[in-house]
């Protein structure tokens, strides 16, 4: 008697596993984050020990992001031409070679704010490689039906690990020795690298070695100068993506005017310890994962338009009243909400490149959308230090407000994202339906 045949549908089922690899590749990026939040709470702790100025703190920030302008760009040509799973373990292997060097300065007590402002322009031009490939090669572990799921774990990960463990850890471990953090970090670092090259062994043991790299297309250009200008070319070209980048310039300029001054404001203003000011930016990611907890949610019930449009208001909102505010216990719950704005529209806008750009574009494309945008967050951060000369509270309450007009001004362009990316969405729930 002939066994009982196994439905068609059975047998298609899709599985809604992340996969072992995946998961590899998520706790790597987690160590990133880790060492992230650690060394970005111990730098502006260290460089106020030097200097109570807030446009030299405000350094820190320009340091941290004019890489994305003057080197993402090429970074992004190299994306696309080499596997993007062993391009991030070599940049994570260099980071962690800059930082230790940067932890015997500390040590030694030879660091200045020269030192401090190199080393971090450093780890950034490694971070113009690491953080768009990974975006990216998310996309080859997991199928396409689940990369919503995907993108909530790792932005999840990152804010846990970056803000809510890191943040308050730098702190802990500033208030032991400086020393300790920068340390820390160079070992979170070396530890990415090494989870990353399990990653490439494993696909290669499976068969999947080439997948890490982008998709070849026949006749596109070979030299490196015209495959920059195709990445800006289609950003700048055309009328969404240019209108979305700018959308972006300006969030990250008004976030950046508050964020250059925290640290003083919160320690000179609100009287917090150099131990508990780890623990004060902490909220932030709190907020972060509560937003990445509810962002598939809310997307599918008031829908990606509404999760885009309300974060990005409500979150410029919410970092103008933090100029108002007269404590750190209202600040903290303040800055939270900041953090579920930015985790919201995070996650909401992932789809952006992982399914609207071609596959041989996105690490040039990526990375021109972000040399726009994350590299004129050093206007914003020395702006923040110029206004907070005359009062710390001062770009919080500008930052918002260009925020909340940006969202305004680019409303139109971020409903017409929200309708490609939900189209986009059911395509690939439709491919990956059982027939």
């Amino acid at each position: 008697m002939d066994p009982t045949p196994v439905p068609a549908t059975a047998r298609r089922a899709p599985t809604t596993r992340l996969g072992a690899d995946f998961h590899r590749f998520w706790a790597a990026g987690t160590l990133t984050n880790l060492g992230d939040g650690i060394l970005s709470t111990a730098l502006p702790l260290i460089a106020a020990t030097l200097t109570h100025d807030p446009l030299a703190v405000s350094g820190l920030l320009v340091a941290r992001f004019l890489p994305w302008l003057l080197v993402a760009p090429f970074t992004g040509v190299l994306i696309d031409r080499v596997d993007r799973l062993r391009a991030m373990a070599v940049a994570n292997a260099l980071a962690a070679v800059v930082v230790a060097a940067l932890a015997v300065t500390v040590a030694t007590s030879t660091v200045t704010l020269g030192v401090m402002y190199a080393a971090l322009f450093a780890v950034t031009c490694c971070e113009t490689v690491t953080d768009p490939a990974s975006r990216i090669a998310v996309t080859r572990l997991v199928p396409s039906r689940l990369l919503d799921r995907a993108n909530s774990r790792l932005e999840g990960g990152r804010l846990v690990a970056q803000d809510c463990v890191a943040r308050p850890l730098g702190g802990s471990l500033f208030a032991v020795a400086a020393v300790l953090p920068v340390a820390g970090t160079a070992v979170s670092y070396a530890l990415c690298a090494v989870l990353t090259m399990l990653v490439v062994v494993s696909l290669r043991r499976s068969g999947r070695d080439g997948t890490g790299r982008a998709e070849p297309v026949r006749g596109a250009p070979v030299g490196a100068g015209r495959q920059l200008w195709e990445g800006c070319a289609y950003v700048l070209g055309d009328p969404l993506m240019r209108s979305l980048a700018f959308n972006n310039a300006a969030m990250m300029i008004g976030l950046q005017m508050g964020t250059a001054v925290l640290v003083l404001h919160v320690r000179q203003e609100w009287g917090v310890g150099a131990a508990y000011f780890g623990l004060f930016t902490s909220s932030l990611a709190v907020g972060g994962a509560l937003g990445a907890v509810c962002a598939a949610r809310l997307v599918a019930r008031i829908g990606r338009r509404a999760v885009l449009l309300g974060g990005y208001m409500v979150g410029g909102l919410a970092l103008a009243l933090m100029a108002l505010l007269p404590d750190a216990y209202l600040g903290a719950v303040v800055w939270a909400v900041v953090g579920a704005c930015l985790a919201l529209t995070n996650i909401a806008g992932s789809l952006l490149f992982q399914t609207m750009v071609p596959d041989h574009l996105r690490g040039r494309a990526s990375a021109a959308f972000r040399a726009l945008g994350w590299g004129l967050a050093p206007v914003g951060a020395l702006t923040g230090g110029l206004i907070g000369r005359v009062d710390l509270s001062l770009p919080y309450l500008v930052g918002g407000l260009t925020m909340v007009g940006a969202a305004v001004v680019f409303r139109r362009a971020l409903t017409e994202f929200a309708r490609r990316s939900d189209a986009a969405a059911a395509d690939l729930a439709a491919e990956a339906a059982p027939r």
